[in-house]
């Protein structure tokens, strides 16, 4: 059975209900993008959400990791230089502590 990328997506991080809406035949391919696009919005977020978490707790290497995957996957212009901005500077954090 062959997936498509997005519906791998769900099914490895978790969003179950997105997943059957992908595999159901009835959607058209339009509404299938839609649901791709906002599961990555919210995979963002995610990402986005653990990499502040794990700065605030010190753990910059996690931190650092989270806002790269975050950043691979950013669509938005604006939210794709605040991820950059901060990415940088917890890079320059990381290269002083070394």
């Amino acid at each position: 059975m062959k997936y498509s990328l997005p519906l791998l997506i769900c099914l490895v991080f978790g969003c179950p209900a997105l997943a059957a809406a992908q595999s159901d035949a009835s959607l058209q391919p339009g509404e299938r993008l839609l649901c791709a696009s906002q599961s990555t919005k919210s995979l963002e977020s995610r990402y986005l959400r653990e990499a502040r978490k794990y700065r605030s707790e010190g753990r910059y290497e996690l931190a650092r990791q989270s806002y790269v995957l975050a950043l691979s996957i950013c669509s938005d212009v604006n939210r794709l230089a605040v991820i950059r901005q901060e990415l940088d500077g917890l890079e320059m954090l990381l290269r002083t502590l070394r």
